[in-house]
């Protein structure tokens, strides 16, 4: 499978030099900042140029921001601090400062041979143009979830069942609402229609389809793989700045994006497509230290628990549903464990469960995981194994320790390591010894990263691992990079080619070193169509998800 290349572009926050795109154009762009409020000095809206005569500049500026949010930008596009990217010898006088964008301001431009005219520059609240189906759903008389395919702005109903007398439920873009009312129960066996009307009037209609479903005969496919968001998450929902100690972890379930810092809290769950807050996990007796999920539907926790005292693992299949006591045991080593849990495969049937030890706060190190074998749904063992004739140890700093991973539903396959300051990505195979391994050096990643995060996930008759490079220095220029490994052939590791991948990812946290903890979680859906991967960077402050298929487009 060839590479599947993914790159963000950062947003300018200086004034930029740079080659004019035609002999005569000077300004490239102009973008508008936040002097108010919780987003100060982030970008609220930015205008590309390309006509080289343009004499008048209108920035076109979101109505909401955030977008999904009610939050108007009247107030900002009054005090908005604007700033040009500029080509060589070319100048706006006077100079660029805070600007009133609902009135024409007037400027004087100089291009490089000298010529100057009077430009203005203003701005112009827009609606959002946007009337996509995030997701579609029929609701009654039981759920069967429906897959969205924008190009053709159809919706595929991928089941044998008898569709007829259904009601419906559709997730759309922020602000555009559903013209079509769904609640009528109707004949999905037959071609149905669903139009959504964006926020500016925009009205777009997907067909509705019931169809066979087809898959490629292997992992995901590639021209299929799209973000679903990648944003600042302290501003935005409300999580712990970055110089706040905590110990991130991530987990998909129905449609939610659970986030858990192992700080006493509650996990919160978010829409899985939007990212937008949508509640707290509802724990009833159970302790959250971490979460993760299978590859069944269940969203996994675990309790922080210290040496001798007994670890819980629990379980549930809703966000809103108290999870139940799966297994428990004691831990009879002395070393904590449960801020690093990875599941892989389902434990309704098949999974290995491994959880990474922290050593004790300015003591010790440890080279120590507890690996739980679960078969035909129960578990079958509980042992702790030891990698230091490896010499492998890690400290007991969050950004320290391993998020050890199993290589797949078999026990016997070995698993995965990495963590900070080795830096390099190991295959350790049944027999304990290392079969292969990375250097992650070779991704750029100096001392300046950590690279602990790790996900292993069975999509499709592929086994792939999700690797998050994590910040140990934002303030230095390193950022977050996410790169997908196809490890079906477990040594493939050693060629360190990626099947995704994206090390320019934007992040948002640029002024100091904090806590260097972060996830990254992998999760097939339901129907087994689609996967998600997810990455929180904690001390980048920056949370993304991406999504892909495996169905075969030619097919249908």
């Amino acid at each position: 499978m060839s590479a599947v290349v993914l790159a963000l572009v950062s947003s300018c926050q200086e004034p930029e030099y740079i080659e004019p795109t035609t002999e005569r154009q000077g300004i490239t762009s102009l973008t508008a900042y936040f002097t108010l409020g919780k987003f100060v000095d982030q970008e609220l809206a930015k205008l590309v140029i390309d006509d080289p005569e343009a004499d008048r500049y209108v920035i076109p500026v979101p109505w909401f921001y955030p977008e999904e949010s009610e939050d108007g930008t009247v107030i900002h596009m009054t005090r908005a601090r604007v700033r040009a990217e500029l080509a060589p010898n070319c100048k706006i006088e006077p100079a660029l400062t805070i600007l009133d964008l609902t009135l024409e301001n007037r400027f004087t431009y100089t291009n490089a041979q000298g010529e100057s005219r009077e430009i203005i520059i203003t701005g112009v609240r827009k609606k959002s143009s946007k009337a996509d189906a995030m997701s579609f759903t029929l609701s009654k008389p039981y759920p069967v979830e429906g897959f969205v395919n924008d190009e053709k702005s159809e919706i595929y109903l991928f089941t044998t069942d008898n569709l007829d007398g259904f009601t419906a439920d559709v997730k759309v873009s922020a602000h555009a609402s559903v013209k079509t009312d769904l609640s009528v129960a109707r004949n999905y066996n037959e071609p149905q229609k669903v139009t959504i009307v964006a926020h500016d009037g925009t009205e777009r209609t997907y067909d509705i389809l019931k169809k066979y479903p087809t898959r490629i005969p292997y992992g995901f496919r590639e021209k299929s793989v799209r973000q679903l968001f990648n944003f600042e998450p302290v501003t935005r929902l409300g999580f712990p700045q970055y110089t706040t100690s905590v110990y991130p972890s991530l987990a998909y379930i129905g449609g939610q994006l659970v986030v858990c810092f192992g700080d006493g809290s509650a996990p919160v769950y978010l829409n899985a497509l939007t990212g937008v807050k949508e509640g707290n996990v509802t724990l009833g007796s159970a302790s959250a230290g971490s979460v993760t999920n299978d590859e069944g539907g269940n969203l996994i926790i675990t309790s922080h628990t210290e040496a001798a005292a007994t670890c819980s693992i629990y379980r549930t299949k809703a966000t809103d549903q108290a999870p139940v006591l799966f297994h428990s045991f004691v831990n009879d080593t002395d070393v904590p464990v449960g801020y690093h849990v990875k599941v892989h495969g389902n434990i309704d049937g098949d999974a290995v469960i491994i959880l990474s030890h922290e050593g004790v706060a300015g003591v010790t190190e440890t080279s120590k995981y507890t690996k739980v074998v679960v078969s035909g749904g129960a578990v079958v063992s509980t042992q702790v194994y030891d990698l230091k004739d490896l010499g492998l140890s890690w400290a007991d700093l969050p950004s320290r320790v391993p998020k050890a991973v199993s290589a797949s539903t078999n026990p016997s396959d070995g698993l995965f390591i990495s963590y900070y300051s080795r830096n390099i990505l190991s295959y350790i195979n049944g027999n304990g010894t290392i079969a292969a391994e990375f250097d992650f050096l070779n991704f750029g990643a100096t001392g300046n990263f950590g690279t602990n995060c790790l996900d292993a996930k069975t999509y499709n008759n592929a086994t792939y691992l999700a690797s998050l490079i994590i910040s140990q220095f934002p303030h230095w220029g390193a950022g977050p990079r996410l790169n997908l490994f196809d490890v079906t052939s477990p040594t493939s590791i050693k060629e360190g080619k990626p099947v995704l991948s994206n090390n320019e990812i934007e992040w948002f946290q640029e002024a100091d070193a904090g806590c260097a903890a972060g996830d990254v979680v992998m999760a097939p859906s339901a129907d087994g169509f689609k996967v998600y991967i997810y990455y929180f960077d904690h001390n980048c402050s920056v949370l993304g998800g991406y999504v892909a298929d495996c169905i075969d487009m030619n097919a249908i």
